[in-house]
Order: C-alpha cells, then structure tokens, then sequence
C-alpha cells in the first residue's frame, strides 16, 4: 500500500503545476491513505503536505486526527500546542470545527494528566470545544469538578447530562461510578440497580461486578460476571478479585467517558471512534479495554496488523488478558496466519487447564475458517472441562459443537448438542433458528421447526438469515406466496447471501414469476455460493425446478 500511496503523489506531481504539486499531491495521497486506514502512510503524507504550507490549519487538523487515531500521544500534543497558538477568538466553524475540539481534547486530556483541572475544564468549556458532543462534554465535567471538590458543580453538570436525549443509560452509569468513587456506596447500589432496571450494555454489567467486589458481595459479583459472560464478554476465568472499578479517580472516569464514545461511535465513524479510543488510553494506559477496542475498530477496517500490535500490548496480568488473546488470534486468521491463531489459543488452553473458554474460542474460531472436524475436537475438549458444573454461559459451547457436527454429516450428534443448548437458553435465536432450519431442510419435524423459527423471527426481525428460515418454512410446506414475502424480506435484509438469494429464486419459480427466479439464482451464483451448492444452481438455469 505504501509503494502505490507513493507513486500515485508522485504521478501528480508530474501531472499538477510545479508551485502546487508537492501540497496537492501530498494532500491526495494521505487522504486515499486515510480513507484505506492506513494511518501510518496518512501521517507521512500529511507531514509532507505540511512541510510545503507550514501555516495551513486544515493540513494541520488532518495530521492531529491521523496522529491521535494511529496513538502517537507524544508527537499528538506538540501539533496541539502549535495548532492552539493560532486557534481564533472565537473558535473555528465548518469542517475545521472538529480540529479546533480535537486540539481541545487533546490538550485536556494532558492538562487532566497533569491534574491541573481548571485547565482541563477552560480547554472543554472554551472556544475550542464548542463542537464537542454535549454528552461528552458534560460528563468530562462531572468528573473535572468532582476532582476540585466541587459537588454542586458536578451534580449541575450530571443533571444536565441525564436530560439529553440518548444519553439516559451512559448518564446512568456514570452517576454510579462517581458515587462509588466517592464512597457512598449505598447510594452507588440504589444507582445500580436503577441502571439495570432500565437496561444497560455489557459495560454497566461489568461496572456492577466491580462495584460487588468492593462493597464485600463477592457473590453478588460472581451473578454480574455470569451475566456478562453469557452476553459473550471473555474475562480471565479465576481471577475475579483483580476486577478492578472501571473508574475510581477522576482521570479515570474521563477516560471511561472517553472510551463510552468511542463505542457508541464504532460502527458509524471509525476514525473518531478510534480517535477517542486512543485519547481514553493516552489518559490511562491501563485502561486496557480502550486499548481492545482501538484494535477491534482497526479489525474492523481490515487493518489485523495494526490491531495485532494493540492486542499485543494487553499485558498477561490484565483482566482482559485473555479477551485480547482471542482477538489476537482472530486477527492472526485473518492474516492467513492459522497455525499462530491456534498457537495463541492452545497456549491459553494450557495455562490455564480447568477453563474451558480458551479452547471454546478455537473452536469458534476453526468453525469460523470452516475447519468444522478441527473445531468439533476444541469443542469436544472444552465441554470436558465444564462436565458436572455447567454454566449457562456454556449454551455457545453445545451450540458450536452442534453446527461442527452438522457440517461433518453427524446429525443424531449434532441434532443432541442443540437441543442441550436450548436447555441452557430457551429463547437463544441463533439456536432455534439453526436447529429449526436443519429440520426443515432435512424435512423433519415442520410443525416444531416453524415454531421454533418464527419465535427466533420474534427476537430477532431484523436478521435476513432467520426471515430465510421462515421462508424456508412456507417453501417446504407448499405455501409459496407466502413463502416469497418472506424470502423477499430476507432478500432485502441480507442481499448478498447466495442461499437467500438461491431459496427465493425457488419461491418465485412456485408461483410463477420465471424470470426473477433465473435473476435470484444468477445472483446467487455470482455471490460466491458453497460448492456443493453450484450444481444445483446451474441446473436450475438449465431447467428450472422441472429438472429431473
């Protein structure tokens, strides 16, 4: 990438005008680089493009994100300090906007480092933030004044936050953190519990564990870390007591807010999502679940060595030690580098021999490469370590051995491993689903598979791959209208799915619409179907649902 950044701004130079050419085609290539991820070639090119218009803001602006987001805090605050000494008066407006915040939150986060609070609060509250979301702003400030003492101040600014519209659950939880922080821990339960009863995400779960921990329930704590385990959050296994609060100083509550925002931005702006991630870990580098999520958003971008190197810097005393492992095999997979994902999860496996969660991970991560034999054995091996002390969070392991031996043609097997994990979790979609689909194309059991599979439609109304089911469903039976509103409904949901796409061009056969049936199979030809499954679609071609 970097040997084709470089001579694509070297093809125009050639092609700009000689007093433009080195800035232009800087400018050209980091943003390309930008928009790839490629952080580290958009430094070097914005740098360049920098050297040619020293006084240029936006160049500038460009430079900071690429170097906050690539986790450079060093070479991040000197650009700061220099973009504040030509900041306006009165702010920037525009797309410039989010430069002049930027340079506020980067020389906050220094100036809260340094504790020197009122600089940190005039940095936030200035000219300079007056872009930065009202959220983020607010509880940066609860936390800010609550470390000069000022309680009236901070409970003004939690009030204020409570009523903005979206953030109820975040404000919810930080009102928690900053009574446990305080020590009122009675109140902080009361505060708990109110989160919980209005719905919180994994990290309002994780936030409760800790707050057992510290308040002597180490019961209490044992329940919270089930519920999390069971919502697919990986901690290291017998360690509770080292699960620390997620904010017990000042400086570490900005950074869980910091690190809020970044979650909430991770699936629709990456950059600034991985811009906060990263200011949350320059603040506390041991927040080390900002540190993962850096990486995960990377991942997300395509970008595994990158992500490697973040998952890499989890030191193995951490609580997320072993979450960042299995990131780090994932990452090594998609990199076609599967001996060293399994290494890293084996090694995992062995360090710890009574916990089944590092050999679970192989497997979802062999059945993930479709390496189902390989994948049934780490499944095999981790449900022997949960023999006679089954949890519920355990239903993944049943349901992955299922799949593997399904898609090893060992149905009476596979067929007793879903049904144990629906024990575990009556209402889990994804397993009614399966194990419904599987009846049903094995044409088995239609009146239990359609229930099965309309109440997965029920949890889940928005998943294509469960609609195609209940199609499915109406498709076996011989109810082909209705069995083409729904595979059209899966259709929109999932367009590029070849078996969705195969299953309503067989709807639209039924009921006689020929041409969009041979459309759907050439579309699912095109989609990059199981071989298996190629055959039969050109067949389909040929003839229709009339061949022999």
């Amino acid at each position: 990438m970097r040997a084709f950044l470089l001579a694509f701004a070297l093809l125009l130079s050639a092609a700009c005008r000689p007093h433009a050419a080195p800035a232009l085609s800087d400018w050209l290539a980091a943003s390309y680089a930008e928009r790839q991820f490629d952080l580290s070639a958009a430094v070097d090119f914005y740098r360049r493009a920098l050297e040619a218009d020293p006084g240029n803001f936006k160049v500038q602006g460009r430079l900071l994100r690429m170097r906050i987001a690539a986790g450079d805090a060093e070479a991040s605050l000197v650009l700061a300090r220099r973009m504040y000494e030509s900041l306006p008066a009165d702010g920037l407006s525009g797309e410039t906007a989010l430069d002049g915040t930027l340079v506020a939150l980067r020389l906050a986060v220094n100036d809260i480092s340094r504790e020197d609070w009122p600089a940190a609060a005039g940095r936030l509250e200035g000219p300079a933030g007056k872009s930065l979301p009202e959220a983020v702003k607010l509880l940066s400030l609860v936390w800010i004044r609550h470390a000069t003492g000022d309680a009236p101040g901070a409970e003004d600014a939690l009030s204020r936050a409570e009523k903005l519209r979206g953030a109820g659950g975040w404000t919810k939880l930080h009102r928690a953190l900053l009574l446990q922080a305080g020590g009122r821990m009675e109140e902080a339960r009361s505060a708990f519990e109110r989160l919980r009863q209005t719905g919180t995400g994994m990290r309002g779960i994780l936030a409760e564990a800790a707050f057992e921990l510290a308040a002597g329930d180490a019961g209490a704590a044992a329940t919270q870390l089930q519920r999390y385990r069971f919502m697919g959050g990986l901690l290291r296994s017998g360690d509770p007591d080292s699960l620390e609060p997620l904010a017990s100083t000042p400086s570490e509550g900005v950074a869980e807010v910091f690190y809020g925002m970044a979650e909430r931005l991770r699936r629709r702006r990456a950059t600034l999502a991985l811009i906060y991630a990263r200011l949350a870990a320059m603040l506390e580098p041991d927040h080390h679940a900002a540190v993962l999520l850096a990486g995960d958003v990377l991942a997300d971008r395509d970008r595994h060595d990158e992500a490697a190197t973040a998952y890499r810097s989890v030191p193995t005393d951490s609580v997320w030690w072993l979450t960042a492992q299995a990131s780090l095999a994932r990452a090594y997979a998609s990199q076609d580098r599967l001996d060293e994902a399994v290494a890293v999860l084996e090694a995992e496996a062995v360090a710890r021999p009574d916990d089944p969660f590092p050999l679970g991970e192989l497997g979802h991560l062999l059945r993930g490469e479709q390496r189902f034999e390989d994948a049934f054995r780490a499944y095999d091996r981790a449900i022997a370590r949960i023999e006679g002390q089954a949890e519920t969070v355990h239903w993944r392991l049943y349901y992955g051995r299922g799949i593997a031996l399904e898609r090893t043609r060992r149905w009476e097997l596979a067929e007793r491993d879903l049904l144990k994990a629906l024990e575990f979790v009556p209402d889990q979609a994804y397993v009614l689903n399966y194990l419904g689909y599987s009846w049903i194309d094995r044409g088995e059991r239609y009146e239990r598979a359609e229930e099965m599979v309309a109440k997965a439609v029920d949890l889940r109304p928005r998943d294509g791959y469960i609609a195609d089911s209940l199609g499915w469903v109406y498709f076996r039976t011989g109810r082909y209208p209705e069995a083409v509103r729904e595979l059209e409904r899966a259709a929109a949901l999932t367009p590029l799915e070849p078996v969705v796409n195969e299953h309503l061009g067989d709807a639209y056969w039924k009921v006689g619409r020929r041409l969009e049936a041979r459309f759907q199979w050439r579309r699912a030809l095109d989609f990059d179907p199981d071989p298996e499954r190629v055959e039969g679609l050109r067949k389909r071609l040929d003839c229709g649902l009339d061949c022999d």
